[in-house]
């Protein structure tokens, strides 16, 4: 298999996937704004900056197999945006008060195992990001 072709398409995927899943409460709960604010914004930086850097990654992936970018750079650049959204999504996961987490009403109780998903996704962005950089190098 030729990883430094495969990676930068996974790399995209996880990305997309990542900011969909991240993206899902504010999508599915209804009527619950307040405590909807509250659990994005919650530890030092909130996630939002995640949705943003997640999306980001997708075109910094596909730009290094697109041949806008040397791929090099490229694979450098996302092991330092996959290290980042791992540390930004694992700071807000730890962060989120029990009183907001547990909140929401039982119809939504999967939110309980939402920043933890968040989180693994975020550190397979990561370990993308260090195959794609250890691939091309």
């Amino acid at each position: 298999m030729e990883l430094d072709r495969v990676a930068p398409y996974l790399g995209a995927v996880a990305c997309l996937v990542f900011a969909a899943v991240l993206s899902a409460p504010y999508l599915i709960v209804d009527g619950l704004a307040a405590p909807i604010g509250e659990y994005y914004a919650a530890g030092p930086l909130g996630i939002a900056g995640g949705v943003f850097l997640s999306v980001l990654g997708v075109v910094i992936f596909l730009s290094g197999e697109r041949g806008r970018a040397d791929s090099d750079l490229v694979a450098g650049i996302m092991v330092v945006v996959g290290v980042a959204l791992f540390a930004m999504t694992t700071l807000w996961a730890v962060w989120i008060p029990d009183s907001v987490l547990f909140s929401f009403p039982q119809e939504y109780s999967w939110i309980e195992y939402h920043p933890w998903v968040s989180v693994a996704l975020s550190f397979i962005i990561a370990t993308i990001g260090a195959v794609y950089a250890w691939a091309v190098l």
